[in-house]
């Protein structure tokens, strides 16, 4: 026999809104008593609660300073953090108990039974100090200078009072304590500035006599400046010698063209810029020529070449003479002879101007040579100076910074003291009254606001109750949840019925009863449609016709035999021969319900000491409803051993020869839960279907008639005593059954 997997479904839906109202609604003893009850404490409350008065002011607390000087530690001048720091610890000493008792005592004599007479100021100045509240007011992310302060109190005047005495104290306080600690800062600075001045003259009389020892202002700075020349000098030099090497080169160019020493070029330079040489050289030349050409005619002894001779040797000694007068003193290596003086005083032009360069070469050479020898001297001058600075300048270092440190202190120190001065006479803190102390207004007991207190807490806490209790109750209440708990297929769903009488039920079931004038028409309508459809989707669910089915529940008084008779009727409707059978032998209905006489049935044909009897035939009862024609055997006498009789062979036989006579045999079984005869008759028939009320069985219960189920062939579930009327009601009307169920006349003619 083919088994159904029976197992819960998982993919539960989630909860609505409208699920949670119906949760509600059905603990509403839970959720409006805790209501009630929340609202009868917090109106007990209200009506307990002494009245509290509550006054408030606002202050403007602005240092006159920025930061805070720090006149505690050993370093004068030093900074704390911020003024932010400032405000805090101003709120931290402005609700500090000692300033409270003080408080207090001036109230005292303003309100003399502000303390109980046994109780101490301390005490009384503690009561106090938990009604008080400051802040510090802020403007969006940035804090503000302003202080607001609070006091709670069960007398108003007192209220305002004690805010008014309280801001008193304080200033009082602060104006002491700031001028104190500035005459201490004020005198410590006095003292270290009168310290300072006089290490300061030492220092600055020791870097005089430096400075007027070594001819020095800034030893540091001339270094620079020596260095920086002794650079320029170097490189000066260096540029002195590249241009020596240039001109050198020219030089020996120059000597090497004239094939001559530079002092014989000089010489024949000399006398070639001398017009007056040039003349007579030229006319001595003359001559020459003349007598060369005299001699190749004549001998010498003519008189004519002895003129001549003559002639020439006394341009000679006019040209010797002036050799004389042009260089002055003549060289050793000079040759006054004829022939020297013809090739040597006179130059031509390109021999000339060698000779011109060759002297500028000399000239400039001499010159680089002593500008040279200038520089070095020069530059040895510097180095030796420049040697000397480094003894100058660290001693130079170790006077000039202790007088500069100490020129920097007593600048700090007298613009600390400055500081102090202006401070002490503007008195510290600046305080003004941005929002004066009222008088108070009663905060306590608000009666509106603490019964909407109790209304939310009812509400939250009667919700918790709630579906706490909903939580750890199992019953399943609507169809929805019994597809959640089962894997079976809901078959169908079937209305509440008020009673289950015989003619009530058959009533319902019957459509020629159910007649336009009769009040169960059109409210029964929806009922025996369900049944309907039940029936139709169990066809549609098995692919082969049922021969047998089992009609069974998890607990007692489910309605499975209401659904027995619904399907047999259904079954009857749509031609088919139908038998239906009370096999319920624990607790027989089915013949209460169709208002017949259980004398003799199943029973009797099973019991073992009745053989005789069973071999005769027990014919079922046979109906006929609205046309509808359904046999039904009920269970008979009540057996002592009702599973010995179900699980006999012959009750085997009974179901064999019913589905061979019928076209659907069903069977009213007992509950599964406790029990094994319906689970009995389970594997004898074909298939099964379990119905489960609403609002009675419980998840328990369906997991263990699954758990049983599961071994037989169970072809679904149907929800018994749904409650959902008025979405029922909507679904009829929208599809028209409403109008049927008034003509039921025409539905059977056609």
């Amino acid at each position: 026999m083919q088994t159904a997997q029976l197992s819960p479904d998982l993919n539960k839906t989630e909860i609505g809104y409208g699920q949670l109202l119906t949760i509600l609604m059905r603990r509403l003893v839970w959720f409006g008593g805790a209501i009630v009850v929340a609202v009868g404490i917090a109106i007990a409350l209200t009506l307990k609660e002494e009245p509290t008065y509550q006054s408030s002011m606002q202050l403007l607390v602005e240092p006159n300073y920025r930061q805070t000087v720090d006149i505690t530690g050993q370093q004068a001048g030093r900074r704390s953090s911020s003024s932010q720091t400032d405000y805090a610890t101003q709120l931290n000493l402005m609700r500090s108990k000692s300033f409270v008792e003080q408080t207090v005592e001036q109230l005292q004599t303003e309100y003399p039974e502000l303390c109980g007479d046994s109780e101490t100021l301390a005490d009384c100045a503690s009561s106090f100090q938990r009604g008080l509240a400051l802040s510090q007011v802020s403007e969006g992310d940035a804090k503000t200078g302003i202080f607001k302060a609070t006091f709670k109190a069960q007398d108003p005047a007192i209220a305002q009072s004690f805010l008014e005495t309280l801001g008193y104290v304080y200033l009082s306080y602060n104006q002491e304590q700031q001028e104190q600690r500035l005459q201490r800062g004020l005198a410590l600075v006095n003292q270290q500035i009168e310290g300072v001045q006089a290490d300061l003259a030492v220092s600055r009389e020791a870097l005089k006599q430096f400075r007027e020892a070594e001819n020095l202002i800034d030893p540091e700075q001339q270094s620079f400046t020596v260095a920086e020349s002794l650079r320029q000098v170097e490189q000066s030099n260096t540029d002195v010698e590249s241009q020596f090497l240039d001109v050198q080169a020219q030089y020996n160019a120059l000597q090497e063209q004239l094939s001559a020493d530079p002092q014989t070029s000089l010489i024949a330079s000399r006398l070639s810029q001398s017009s007056r040489y040039q003349q007579l050289l030229n006319a001595l030349q003359e001559t020459e020529l003349a007598l060369e050409l005299r001699r190749s005619l004549y001998a010498d002894a003519d008189p004519g070449v002895q003129d001549l001779i003559s002639q020439r040797e006394g341009q000679v000694l006019l040209l010797q003479g002036e050799v004389e007068r042009v260089l002055g003193q003549i060289p050793e290596q000079f040759d006054l002879a004829e022939t020297a003086l013809l090739s040597q005083g006179q130059l031509g032009d390109i021999d000339l101007a060698l000779v011109s360069s060759l002297v500028e070469a000399t000239v400039s050479l001499q010159s680089l040579t002593a500008r040279q020898t200038g520089l070095e001297q020069a530059a040895q001058e510097l180095q030796s100076q420049l040697d000397e600075f480094p003894s100058l300048i660290a001693e130079y270092d170790r006077i000039q910074p202790e007088a500069q440190i100490q020129q920097q202190s007593l600048e700090k120190l007298l613009q600390l003291r400055q500081e102090l001065s202006n401070e002490l006479a503007q008195g510290g803190f600046s305080w003004d009254i941005v929002e004066p102390s009222q008088l108070g207004e009663q905060i306590a007991p608000q009666p509106k606001q603490n019964l909407l207190l109790g209304i939310v807490a009812g509400v939250f806490i009667g919700g918790a109750l709630a579906f706490g209790r909903e939580a750890i109750d199992t019953v399943v209440r609507t169809s929805d949840e019994l597809k959640q708990q089962v894997a079976l297929p809901l078959l169908g769903v079937i209305p509440e019925i008020p009673a289950k009488k015989a003619d009530v039920l058959l009533s319902i079931l019957d459509s020629e009863r159910s007649s336009d004038g009769s009040p169960l028409a059109g409210q029964w309508q929806p009922f025996r449609d369900a049944i309907d459809l039940i029936y139709k989707t169990i066809q549609l669910t098995n692919t082969q016709p049922l021969s047998s089915l089992l009609v069974t529940s998890a607990l007692a008084k489910e309605g499975k035999t209401t659904l027995a008779i619904g399907l047999a009727l259904s079954a009857a409707r749509s031609h088919q021969r139908v038998l239906l059978i009370d096999a319920n032998f624990r607790n027989p209905s089915l013949h209460q319900y169709l208002g017949l006489l259980n004398i003799q049935g199943l029973s009797t044909q099973l019991h073992p000491s009745l053989a005789r009897l069973n071999q005769t035939k027990i014919s079922p009862v046979s109906l006929s409803y609205a046309g509808a024609r359904i046999d039904v055997k009920l269970t008979g006498a009540v057996p002592d051993d009702p599973m010995k009789l179900l699980s006999s062979h012959q009750m085997q036989q009974v179901l064999d020869r019913a589905e061979a006579s019928y076209d659907l045999v069903i069977v009213d079984a007992p509950a599964i839960s406790g029990l094994a005869d319906g689970l009995q008759l389970a594997s004898l028939c074909k298939a099964s279907v379990l119905v489960s009320r609403l609002d009675r069985i419980t998840q328990g219960d369906l997991d263990h008639a699954m758990a049983m189920l599961s071994q037989v062939n169970t072809i679904g579930v149907v929800a018994n005593w749904h409650r959902e009327s008025s979405r029922t009601e909507r679904l009829y009307d929208r599809n028209g059954a409403a109008k049927v169920s008034r003509e039921p006349e025409m539905i059977w003619r056609n």
